[in-house]
């Protein structure tokens, strides 16, 4: 009787030991991994239903029914390396590449990661046992203990990993931002290629471009001093390479002065997007002026903060290249949602805005991201500049100059959903009032350029009865 009470209080206890080691695994920190390209966040988390969850913070995450319970899987990507990941994209298509490279640093991560599961189990299932005991231990009891903790989880373990089912994700669920993860990538699938390749012809719009102004100008020559200068305005890029390329074809053709930015850089506002970029960014030796948009986010807004080459204005006026500028961010830009603001939001940054001003005088040029902040400012012979709306314009009145540059970036992965590539841009030319010590702009020339087939367009706006 004494052998069956002491079996049976073993096992009991033994029981207890792997229920406690479940509970370790449950709680346990995730372990950090790196594949050279992307540097990632792992853990296991016990009484799951057999899924895998791949999480993009902020936009949200993909859940797939991959393996069999009680066992899930999270991923959580924490940053990139941006030479790696160049690397890779633009190998990933060639034959020779070896694609499976990148999933075997993952699959030695991850045995790693379970060995070291395994070796914490045991250890944490013999510790288990000496709960309660005092001094009174069993030695056999313990090793029993810890055995049976390390094979119930090898056992667990082994039963996902070989009923692991990488399809699954083909019929996986989008939560949060990522919801339309599937038309994006049906659209980056076909329309990558063609943003590539307008890219790469760039370089021959611009010199057409610079051909036919030159042509206008022998016709219909400007009235200008030395004293005149160039301001580039681009917005809402929205993530498309192809834009920097445009953006760096004119400033080395034109005598671009400032470069000013009227939002919607990126469309999340995520780290990932901005370590994308950086590169672009920082080869800009033109003055780059950036106003946030909604699309943009604080973390955005602090990286560009940090780069020597560029001003970022929230609420503020600044003297660039002997252009005295005001530019308040769009609201929406101080979250992590990129939503457009509501009306009470865009009303009181109109009032601060325009207080703003009011309180300064002598601006050159006023720029938001969104138009509706210029409500209180269409008047005293103002120089406006927008975008927002991905529909360029130029607009001249009596009182007041309003300039939308439309879309620099064609809309970013929503022109590449309907192969609506339509890129544009304004610059704007400025000069000199001495007896106000402001720049007038005296010619505007908007530039758009459109894919299928591909064609560009050139309009000169004339100002001061030029």
């Amino acid at each position: 009787m004494r052998l069956k009470k002491i079996s049976f209080s073993t096992i009991i206890k033994i029981l207890i030991s792997f229920l406690a080691v479940t509970l370790v695994i449950q709680f346990l920190g995730p372990a950090v991994f790196s594949t050279d390209v992307f540097e990632f966040e792992a853990c296991l988390k016990p009484w799951g239903y057999g899924r895998t969850f791949i999480h993009f913070p902020p936009l949200g995450r993909v859940i797939a029914h991959t393996h069999i319970p009680p066992f899930d899987f999270h991923f959580t990507l924490k940053s990139i390396n941006l030479g790696e990941t160049l690397e890779f994209a633009g190998n990933f298509y060639q034959t020779n590449f070896q694609q499976g490279k990148i999933i075997q640093k993952i699959k030695i991560s991850m045995i790693k990661y379970f060995a070291f599961l395994l070796i914490l189990s045991f250890f944490l299932g013999m510790a288990a046992m000496f709960f309660g005991r005092g001094r009174d231990f069993n030695k056999k009891e313990i090793l029993w203990s810890g055995l049976v903790s390390f094979f119930v989880l090898l056992i667990v373990l082994s039963a996902a990993v070989f009923s692991y089912d990488l399809n699954a994700f083909s019929r996986a669920e989008y939560e949060g931002t990522l919801e339309a993860a599937p038309w994006v990538l049906n659209a980056l699938q076909e329309g990558i290629g063609v943003v590539e390749n307008i890219g790469g012809q760039f370089t021959e719009i611009v010199e057409n471009i610079s051909f036919l102004q030159n042509e206008i100008d022998k016709t219909a020559p400007l009235i200008t001093d030395k004293d005149s200068k160039t301001i580039l305005h681009v917005s809402d890029i929205h993530n498309n390479p192809a834009a920097f390329d445009f953006i760096r074809r004119i400033v080395e053709t034109f005598d671009v002065e400032v470069i000013v930015d009227t939002g919607d850089l990126v469309d999340y506002g995520t780290s990932l997007e901005m370590e994308l970029f950086l590169q672009h960014l920082a080869a800009f030796k033109t003055p780059y002026v950036f106003i946030p948009g909604n699309h943009d986010s604080p973390f955005l807004i602090e990286a560009l903060k940090k780069m020597e080459n560029i001003t970022v204005l929230e609420e503020d006026i600044v003297e660039i290249a002997g252009f005295h500028i005001a530019g308040i961010a769009d609201p929406a830009s101080y979250s992590t949602a990129a939503l457009v603001s509501d009306d009470k939001l865009m009303e009181k940054t109109a009032q601060k805005l325009e207080k703003m001003i009011r309180e300064r005088g002598n601006i050159d040029i006023i720029a938001a991201h969104n138009p509706d902040c210029f409500k209180y400012l269409r008047h005293n012979n103002n120089t406006l500049l927008a975008g927002h709306l991905h529909k360029p314009c130029i607009k001249k009145t009596d009182n007041y100059l309003e300039l939308n540059a439309g879309t620099t970036g064609s809309s970013g992965i929503r022109g590449l959903k309907n192969l609506e590539i339509d890129f544009s841009l304004i610059l704007l030319n400025f000069q000199p009032l001495e007896k106000e010590e402001v720049y007038v702009p005296f010619s505007a020339d908007l530039i758009k350029v459109k894919q299928f087939p591909l064609n560009f367009s050139f309009e000169r706006f004339l100002f001061n009865d030029q």
